[in-house]
């Protein structure tokens, strides 16, 4: 049967390790050509050697998304490297466990600024190539926290919150296009980002989802086909 994503390009944030190394190597196994971005160079370096020896194109662009200037460079020697672009999927994100009275106001900047506005970056650089190509799909990778609230998590529910808001503006204006926006909400995923906090200790009591769990969700929603539309998918544990 032939496959229709050998050859199409995509962008995977956060791409060194977790939800984003997972939905990297199940692409670059249906040879797409991936742009890998993360903030740890030598991580990142090894997610795309990983590829490379399966037979797959990767290529590492070390970026933090908290910094406009490094988001646009980014994206500019990506589309200047591969000249096209099929698919974003924007997983980068970071966590951050503290009562609401002890969050200080670099901290609460930093989560938002990373979770929300370095998507948006994203998410409008690459709509606008997509417009012009009137095809492609912009996945985001949220949480369970974009659609209730958590305990010491005010500053990662409001990224997430705001990031599901942002994504389902995006989805409206992006139809017009043929440019088809996911965002999938998942809770209890088994990754480092809450390794050692109460959340992670919480959501343990269960069967936890697995990134490749993640990753298997993405190949589905970009092997659709442009007659369906699925903007939302909320993702749940299995609890005991």
């Amino acid at each position: 049967m032939e496959n229709m994503l050998e050859g199409k390009t995509a962008v995977i944030t956060g791409a060194s390790r977790g939800i984003g190394k997972s939905i990297a190597i199940a692409l670059g196994k249906e040879k797409m050509r991936l742009a890998l971005l993360a903030r740890s160079t030598d991580k990142l370096q090894e997610v795309v050697n990983e590829i490379q020896a399966i037979g797959g194109e990767a290529v590492a662009f070390p970026c933090d998304l908290v910094d406009p200037g490094a988001v646009k460079s980014s994206l500019d020697s990506i589309f200047q490297h591969f000249s096209s672009l099929d698919v974003l999927i924007s997983n980068a994100g970071i966590f951050l466990e503290k009562p609401i009275t002890d969050i200080e106001i670099e901290e609460w900047d930093n989560v938002l600024r990373t979770n929300l506005t370095g998507t948006f970056l994203l998410c409008q650089s690459a709509f606008s190539r997509m417009k012009d190509q009137k095809a492609g799909r912009i996945i985001a990778i949220a949480s369970s926290a974009s659609i209730q609230g958590y305990t010491h998590q005010a500053a990662y529910c409001a990224s997430k919150h705001g990031l599901l808001g942002f994504m389902r503006c995006l989805s409206i204006e992006a139809r017009a296009h043929n440019v088809h926006v996911h965002t999938i909400c998942p809770g209890g995923v088994r990754t480092d980002l809450i390794k050692d906090t109460y959340m992670g200790d919480r959501v343990s009591q269960g069967h936890l989802i697995e990134p490749d769990n993640i990753a298997d969700l993405v190949l589905f929603l970009i092997r659709q086909p442009e007659n369906i539309d699925i903007p939302e998918i909320n993702l749940k544990r299995y609890a005991v």
